[in-house]
């Protein structure tokens, strides 16, 4: 299947031959990896371990609980120095995946500087990917799990066929998609979809996985502190929830029930800039931005250091909870204002 008639052109070709003509491999995606850059490190290690190739997945930090389904036992590993960097420093190829900016893979970015190994990135994020020998960043392409499965389509047109493969390549698409909803949804994505289910992917039963399982008790609770706290500007197009993880601590919650807040803000009509800002433990106040898909959010995060799409960013803000509200919530005014000044 091929979808240049969507002038979705890339050059595989230099990438094909390393992953051919190599055999020991390492993988990783970023801090607290979302289904998009689990499933697409799953997806080609997958198929280099059926060629008979030596790949582990190292990443920074653990699956969220809703992931759990996408990786077979002991198939993901979480990276430590200690234990892993002999052997990432022995192996030929290093693959990052997803990971928008290259201090997000952690300690094991620390550890990769003095390492004599080719470094690769396969992204569609913008970001600094300087400290890589080559990148196949694709900014157009909807999600890393579409690129995946056009390079795996550019190796060998059946192995995007392959259960296992196929699940792993759908759950990445579905999630950065917002299960085929937002306006990053295109051509190619829902063609590579149909493919997908065709071999054998069951739509519904991802659903529930990355969706419906999100809503635990501890997460009801999460979204009663948010809807507390939700506040409005810019006559309800901005709005924003500021919430201190140990306040809802003892009502159930878990770090797992924090994600997508800004998601859920952004659903709210009228609104076209959701914001949660939200803190763990001993942690910077992080920062999630969602827009409806006019304005801009990835310039507020790179005014903080951070990054992200045009329409999904987020950055870590230092100071108190209060202080980085405030100075957020007054960029997305902005925002706004620079948006009508333009109109």
């Amino acid at each position: 299947m091929s979808f240049d008639q969507f002038g979705k052109q890339r050059d595989w070709e230099a990438l094909k031959a390393i992953l051919l003509e190599n055999d020991t491999f390492v993988f990783s995606t970023h801090l607290q990896p979302d289904a998009d850059g689990v499933g697409s490190e799953l997806g080609l290690a997958r198929y280099l371990k059926s060629l008979g190739k030596t790949v582990r997945i190292l990443n920074p930090s653990a699956l969220r609980v809703n992931l759990a389904f996408l990786p077979d036992d002991n198939e993901i590993e979480i990276y430590s120095s200690e234990m892993h960097a002999e052997l990432v420093a022995s192996s030929d190829v290093f693959i990052a995946f997803d990971i928008g900016h290259y201090d997000r893979l952690m300690d094991l970015s620390k550890d990769l500087i003095a390492m004599d190994l080719k470094k690769i990135s396969i992204d569609h994020h913008p970001g600094d990917k300087s400290q890589f020998d080559l990148v196949f960043d694709d900014a157009t392409a909807s999600s890393t799990g579409v690129l995946i499965y056009d390079l795996l389509n550019a190796i060998d047109p059946e192995a995007n066929s392959k259960y296992e493969i196929a699940r792993s390549i759908y759950a990445a698409m579905m999630s950065d998609t917002g299960n085929f909803r937002f306006n990053n949804t295109d051509p190619e994505t829902l063609l590579a979809a149909a493919h997908l289910v065709s071999a054998g992917v069951k739509p519904y039963e991802l659903y529930v996985y990355l969706y419906e399982d999100l809503n635990t008790p501890g997460r009801l609770e999460v979204i009663k502190k948010l809807l507390s706290e939700l506040q409005y500007d810019c006559d309800g197009r901005l709005a924003w929830s500021t919430i201190n993880f140990e306040d809802i601590v003892p009502l159930g919650a878990t770090p797992d029930d924090m994600n997508s807040l800004s998601d859920f803000i952004r659903s709210i009509k009228g609104v076209e800039i959701g914001i949660s800002i939200t803190r763990m433990p001993g942690q910077q106040a992080d920062i999630s931005m969602r827009s409806k898909g006019r304005i801009p959010v990835n310039t507020i995060a790179n005014s903080f250091g951070g990054g992200g799409h045009a329409f999904a960013a987020g950055c870590r803000i230092d100071g108190t909870l209060k202080e980085a509200t405030e100075a957020v919530v007054e960029k997305g005014r902005q925002a706004i204002k620079a948006w009508d000044a333009n109109a």
